[in-house]
């Protein structure tokens, strides 16, 4: 399985071992698409694997996140998932429709990785809110 660095691993390291934290997620090169999958199962079009020369770019559709050309489609999403956040994909997640898939989506070029959600306060450093 292939971890983002913002994964499970380093969160302990920082000293938030709680149990749970991480959430697994899916990136797929599907027909110059890329895809992604959360833990639900539930798949999104989220950006465009373009090809050229025998490099891959996968850049997204939204706020200009994109990797410099790599040298298979695995290597692309590998450099991408450097550039997501939890919030960040929990939000495409929330705001965009279900894609549609023809074919089995395990077929296709992908990767695994985990993303740290993120917490309110009160359950990561255990002081009190403050009180005015």
């Amino acid at each position: 399985m292939t971890t983002a660095g913002n994964s499970k691993q380093d969160s302990s390291a920082q000293g938030g071992d709680a149990p749970g934290l991480a959430r697994p997620f899916r990136l797929f090169a599907v027909e110059q698409r890329v895809l992604a999958q959360n833990v639900d199962g539930k798949v999104i079009d989220i950006g465009a694997m373009d090809s050229s020369n025998g490099q891959f770019c996968a850049r997204l559709d939204v706020d200009d996140i994109s990797v410099e050309p790599k040298r298979s489609p695995e290597l692309a999403l590998k450099a991408l998932v450097d550039k997501l956040t939890f919030d960040y994909l929990d939000g495409l997640f929330t705001s965009e429709r279900e894609a549609e898939v023809s074919g089995r989506l395990q077929d296709f070029p992908n990767v695994e990785f985990e993303l740290d959600e993120t917490l309110p306060r009160d359950m990561t450093d255990r002081t009190p809110p403050h009180i005015f």
